[in-house]
């Protein structure tokens, strides 16, 4: 016995502090973890694992602290998020109390099975896969039950994608007892401190976390009670734009500058004009058909859609306009659009000219063209006397 406890001890450092790695072994997780309190006398064999500990008609008071570890993804196509939990439970069971082998720590905890005691079954509500959960107990000698569950879930939630790429969600979890409502089982909250959550270790490639927080909801109805007592995970996340960003949004707005350019090319070069709308014109369409597996698949519009819309209709629209000014030209017999522009200049200038000058505007023009008048005949005067002073 005091062999199997020592071991016990021994390995417990590595599972509840260090990293995950050991997760994905989980024969090796059973073997030593589970399986090293089979040949034991505890729990006591007359433990009833279906009787809650507590008093008759009291709800046991569990406490519970949940851990986000990571954000993996968030599927468009499936509405679901996928994630990976750490969840810790924490209650008395005065059943499970035992004699200490010795003064140290190791002699005054046990690892039991979990499916060798009595524990609230806690279930990630609409998770997907219902992955069962990789579990460890802790029971120390006063009694004192410490319960550790991993889930790496992927729940289906409610995901709106109109404003994709600009989107950003919230998505609420309940973490629940699917065995026992809210008068069997309190789920209480831990101390939990929101700005101690390092958001960006959480976030994904695709996907960062803005913001984690929980609390307990009781008599809350679920799909599986009326009156259950939960846990709420609030998370709210936005996606990196980055990517869509440089992929999608810029070149299509370069390919709409560039179907502009022709419109400031002399209406004389329309072969040049041409070329470049009809190039406008087909990379746009190849463009679409290519970034088409990017956009969600949804029964309805998003924001990139809106966009896409835009920009096909404005790259066309700039290639009509270019044919159109060629079969204007052609038919003004030769005219360019700017001759337009100067003869709305000149009907400016003419209405101008028919608009009566005030009195003072007419003395000054008066004035200044007797002051012409004058200058004229002096400098003819003075023509006319250098001549005859040459011909003398």
């Amino acid at each position: 016995m005091m062999h199997t406890e020592t071991t016990h001890a021994a390995n417990d450092g590595p599972l509840l502090e260090g990293p995950l790695e050991w997760i994905s072994n989980q024969e090796w997780f059973k073997q030593s973890w589970l399986g090293q309190n089979e040949d034991t006398d505890y729990p006591p064999m007359d433990y009833e694992i279906f009787r809650r500990p507590s008093k008759p008609g009291k709800p046991v008071n569990v406490w519970s602290y949940i851990r986000l570890d990571h954000l993996y993804d968030i599927s468009e196509d499936s509405s679901t998020i996928h994630f990976h939990l750490t969840v810790r439970l924490k209650w008395n069971d005065t059943r499970l109390r035992f004699q200490p082998l010795g003064p140290g720590a190791e002699a005054r905890n046990r690892i039991v099975k979990a499916d060798s005691i009595w524990h609230p079954s806690l279930r990630v509500l609409k998770d997907m896969t219902h992955h069962e959960p990789l579990e460890t107990v802790r029971v120390t000698h006063g009694g004192q039950v410490t319960y550790t569950a991993h889930y790496d879930s992927e729940v289906w939630a409610e995901i709106d994608f109109r404003h994709y790429p600009f989107d950003s969600h919230k998505f609420v979890v309940d973490v629940s007892s699917y065995r026992y409502s809210a008068d069997r089982v309190i789920l209480n909250m831990t101390n939990f401190d929101p700005n101690r959550v390092n958001l960006e270790a959480l976030s994904g490639p695709m996907w960062r976390v803005v913001a984690f927080n929980q609390k307990s909801v009781p008599n809350k109805r679920t799909v599986y009670l009326d009156n259950d007592s939960v846990v709420e995970i609030e998370l709210f996340v936005k996606r990196r734009i980055t990517n869509p960003l440089v992929v999608m949004i810029l070149p299509m707005c370069l390919l709409g500058i560039l179907s502009t350019t022709p419109l400031f090319i002399s209406i004389e070069k329309f072969s040049d004009r041409a070329a470049i709308g009809a190039t406008g014109c087909f990379t746009i369409v190849m463009f679409f058909f290519v970034v088409n597996e990017y956009f969600p698949k949804m029964g309805y519009l998003t924001w990139l859609h809106y966009y896409t819309v835009f920009t096909n209709l404005y790259i066309f629209g700039a290639f009509f306009a270019i044919m159109g000014l060629q079969v204007m030209n052609r038919h003004y017999g030769g005219k360019t659009e700017l001759g337009w522009r100067e003869k709305w200049n000149l009907n400016n200038k003419a209405a101008q000219v028919s608009t009566p000058p005030p009195p003072e505007m007419k003395a000054r023009v008066r004035s200044a063209d007797m002051a012409l008048t004058r200058s004229r005949h002096t400098n003819n005067n003075n023509n006319n006397n250098n001549n005859n002073n040459n011909n003398n």
